[in-house]
């Protein structure tokens, strides 16, 4: 028997009442209203924009020091951003300002003494950190002994000292009421310090840094923190000013794969644009992505496109290989709740999406590690709900990590050749003695991720109901895409698509009606559920069909049997 099909109007309240909050509350979530706090909350805010404004009045050197991902390099875009306005009051800042981003593979993670040397080279006296700087005390403090004064803007775990720069603009230092801003996020509340104060001086229109919001949201999509608070309206925003973008490399971007910004999801930046950024870093230089997001030249743009598109062709191929190896070593291991994984022929620089795609298969979190280019072991970790990286690794003892950083999610580390023996105990040791798991930052946020899915019929899969859905986007952590159930499915056909069919799609009906159903990276037991002739119970996600319609993402098939008629 199959369900009743609700309409599109009962659809929207059945979702409205999962999320359980007042008549008020839910006008506020489906139409965020743009309401930040004051940026002045932030502790060091107000010394960070007159030490600007006094380098940009003094015709100094100015370094931004962006990390490679795509939360750091949107940031450094961003920065970027406001000096190029600034400059049409005040030509030449253009030629005093430069920007650094480390090599993965050579420097790693963080502030690096080589980028503080060539900044120095390049007589910088301020230099602005994005999504890093929060733990590097002793390089701070190395490049203020230089006569580089440091403003460091980062949201990444802070330790018990701070470094001792010229300032600390950070989520957790000061009074700024929304904790969990990534690190573009903290540069574009900068941004927004600057203007309150300057922005009349150097004749910057009122709004202006609006168009800034089509990269904080999308780093803040990409970052993975919670789409809650601010963070939910930063990417509503910044969702609409992406479908307009005026940046001609994310348009050429676009373009090239056939990504429709009228219908532009967080799906699209996810998947299609993160995934090329990041391969800059991961397989050449992370100035490629920069020069994407900030080129005016659309002939460069089109060359740059071109070549991230090989590059993460390349990069795909790598991280299936070490996928593959990873597999084989972990069938004949008992996992422990932290598992710690590595070869001194893995690339460090891919090992996060490795790490990732373990987590997601094990259901563990795993630290994953290869050899860096100084001979040390550097690696990558991605953790399951319950666990927290960077609390995690403050935690172990003296000596276990060489360094380390992150947040909630994620992190990265280095560790010796001689203590990688004792890495996953001495995680999993720590994980226990200092009772680690289900800490409060899960709370309310973990609860929305286990809530039941709805059932429907196929008779569902309309534009009308993905409407619905859509008013509930963005979606992420903190607020996950509704899952659907759909029962008693027949499989009518399937066939597999992609360059070497790893995908595989599906044309399925119920008595209500056919839909199309579809999934990515798919193994021989999943086709295998798929066969023509089987009725299976999907669960799965609406979304836009690549040639107009609605189809179903599936995310697990549940139980599937031989139908008979």
């Amino acid at each position: 028997m199959q369900p009743t099909a609700p309409t599109p109007a009962e659809l929207k309240t059945l979702l409205l009442q999962r999320l359980n909050l007042s008549a008020e509350e839910q006008q506020e979530f489906l139409e965020p209203q743009y309401k930040l706090s004051d940026p002045f909350l932030f502790r060091d805010m107000e010394k960070a924009v007159i030490r600007i404004h006094q380098a940009i009045e003094n015709n100094e050197h100015i370094g931004i020091f962006a990390d490679y991902d795509c939360d750091g390099i949107p940031g450094a875009v961003v920065l970027m951003d406001l000096f190029k306005e600034v400059s049409k009051c005040s030509p030449g800042i253009f030629d005093r300002l430069h920007v650094y981003i480390p090599d993965r593979h050579d420097e790693g993670y963080g502030v690096s003494e080589r980028g503080i040397s060539e900044l120095e080279k390049l007589d910088v006296t301020l230099m602005i950190t994005v999504d890093v700087g929060i733990t590097a005390l002793a390089l701070v403090a190395d490049a203020q002994s230089r006569g580089i004064d440091v403003i460091v803007t980062d949201h990444h775990a802070p330790l018990e000292i701070l470094p001792a720069g010229f300032a600390v603009v950070h989520p957790a230092v000061g009074n700024y009421p929304e904790k969990n801003l990534c690190g573009a996020a903290v540069a574009f509340m900068l941004v927004r310090g600057f203007l309150h104060r300057y922005g009349e001086q150097y004749k910057i229109p009122i709004g202006w840094e609006k168009w800034l919001l089509d990269l904080v949201g999308f780093a803040t999509l990409s970052d993975m923190v919670s789409l809650t608070g601010e963070n939910r309206m930063l990417v509503w925003y910044g969702m609409l000013v992406m479908k307009k973008t005026r940046r001609i490399g994310l348009q050429t971007l676009f373009s090239a794969n056939g990504v429709d910004t009228y219908r532009l999801t967080e799906s699209d930046l996810t998947f299609t644009v993160a995934p090329r950024l990041n391969a800059a870093s991961r397989m050449a230089t992370p100035m490629l992505a920069f020069e994407l997001l900030s080129t005016g030249d659309r002939t460069r743009a089109m060359e740059v496109v071109k070549e991230l598109t090989k590059i993460n062709d390349e990069r795909k191929l790598l991280v299936a290989r070490i996928v593959k190896d990873a597999h084989v070593r972990l069938a004949a291991r008992e996992l422990p709740d932290i598992v710690v994984i590595g070869d001194l022929t893995w690339r460090p620089a891919v090992l996060g999406l490795v790490a990732g795609k373990l987590s997601e298969t094990y259901g563990k979190s795993f630290f994953v590690w290869g050899e860096g280019g100084d001979g040390s072991l550097k690696g990558s970790c991605r953790m399951i709900a319950i666990h927290h990286a960077a609390s995690l690794m403050h935690g172990l003892p003296e000596g276990a990590l060489l360094h380390s950083g992150g947040h909630k999610a994620a992190g990265g580390f280095g560790v010796a050749k001689e203590q990688v023996h004792f890495l996953e105990q001495a995680l999993n040791d720590c994980l226990q003695k200092n009772n680690l798991e289900d800490d409060s930052e899960n709370g309310e946020e973990e609860l929305v991720e286990v809530l039941a899915p709805l059932t429907l019929p196929l008779s569902c899969a309309t534009l009308r109901h993905l409407s619905v859905v859509r008013n509930f986007a963005p979606f992420g952590i903190g607020n996950p895409e509704p899952l659907f159930l759909f029962e008693n499915i027949l499989i009518e056909s399937s066939k597999k698509f992609g360059k070497a069919k790893e995908h595989i799609e599906c044309i399925v009906t119920d008595a209500t009606g056919a839909a199309t159903a579809f999934t990515f990276f798919v193994d021989e037991a999943f086709c295998a559920k798929c066969e023509p002739g089987k009725t299976v119970n999907i669960l799965g996600t609406l979304e836009a069909g690549w040639r107009g319609g609605i189809r179903i993402r599936i995310k697990e098939i549940l139980l599937y049997s031989t139908y008979e008629k």
